[in-house]
């Protein structure tokens, strides 16, 4: 992700340059992106966001604004990659991105994504933007403990994390593999003792590693992994409403990411994407509500209910990826 050559960064200058910058004063800011994307007409979006949600989204777009809108869809690599392999290329082939938080800052330091000045920005919580404004966090994304309540009576439930180190969790402790969230709760327990803490707890008790959030709650559901550590809310909470055998209960502390939605710099409809961004962040939070946690304000007093909550850090995540991609796969796995 740091390898692209100074050749590239000038090409990508240039290009950015013979755009158009969309970002100005506010006041007409809202009646020159409708007249401005309305002759650019369409929009082409990358994105790792779930099918259901993102089709929600253009669709509502669409109907809205009348911007035809071009949709590619795969897993974060695979977004990451071909983002920057086109650019290696000189094509510019993709307006606006949206993916997860470490992607994003991996795309600002590739010089791929230009800054926005939005006033929806003003609405956000603090960890929705980072201070260069190349990507912002539309969705909070919540790590929760799942069980399954076949398997796993109420009385007794972990209340801390040192609680599953005893062996009475020996065979039953699953994790989605994501070594993001495990990086930031060692950190948050301190290196030394969170590292120790799980050498001790995979040693006692064992974990097996799943791919996948929606596969690892299934597995839950059915009773094949009685208790996932860090599986996202807005995947538990919809099994929950079909009154499948899974709940979830919450260990201190929390940790929380954020996506992240941004403008490519060599965008061809500047204007269409910023309107999109404006309306992810207005009505397109508003239209997934039912299944996740925005990163506007208003959303504050739902994220309260998880406090202590540490959120996950791109910047030193994306420092120190290879480092912590091999620590949990080792930890994981015993050794």
């Amino acid at each position: 992700m740091k390898s692209l050559s100074c050749l590239l960064a000038g090409m990508l200058m240039a290009a950015a340059q013979a755009h158009a910058e969309p970002s100005g004063p506010q006041g007409d800011r809202s009646q020159r992106l409708l007249e401005q994307a309305g002759k650019e007409g369409e929009l082409s979006i990358y994105t790792s966001m779930a099918e259901k949600d993102i089709s929600r989204l253009v669709k509502a777009f669409e109907t809205k604004y009348g911007i035809k809108t071009k949709v590619w869809r795969s897993g974060t690599d695979n977004v990451l990659q071909r983002i920057i392999s086109e650019a290696r290329a000189g094509r510019d082939e993709v307006d606006f991105v949206l993916s997860t938080a470490p992607e994003m800052e991996a795309l600002h330091r590739e010089g791929l994504l230009r800054p926005v000045d939005s006033p929806l920005q003003r609405e956000l919580i603090p960890e929705a933007l980072p201070e260069h404004r190349e990507w912002t966090g539309m969705r909070v994304y919540v790590y929760v403990q799942a069980y399954n309540t076949q398997r796993i009576r109420p009385e007794d439930l972990p209340r801390s994390y040192q609680d599953l180190l005893d062996p009475k969790w020996k065979g039953k402790l699953g994790v989605e593999s994501k070594h993001e969230w495990f990086y930031t709760l060692v950190q948050s327990m301190g290196e030394e003792q969170g590292l120790r803490f799980f050498r001790k707890m995979v040693a006692t008790n064992g974990m097996t590693i799943r791919k996948g959030s929606t596969l690892t709650a299934n597995l839950v559901s059915a009773g094949e992994v009685p208790l996932a550590l860090n599986l996202y809310l807005h995947v538990v909470e919809p099994l929950l409403a079909k009154q499948a055998p899974i709940d979830y209960l919450s260990l201190s502390p929390t940790i929380a990411s954020t996506d992240g939605i941004a403008i490519m710099r060599g965008a061809r409809h500047p204007h269409s994407a910023e309107l999109f961004y404006d309306f992810l962040l207005s009505d397109g939070q508003k239209i997934l509500a039912d299944n996740s946690i925005s990163t506007n304000r208003r959303d504050e007093a739902v994220l309260a209910r998880f406090k202590p909550i540490v959120f996950s850090d791109p910047v030193r995540i994306l420092d120190s990826y290879e480092k912590w991609d091999k620590l949990f796969d080792d930890v994981a796995h015993g050794h």
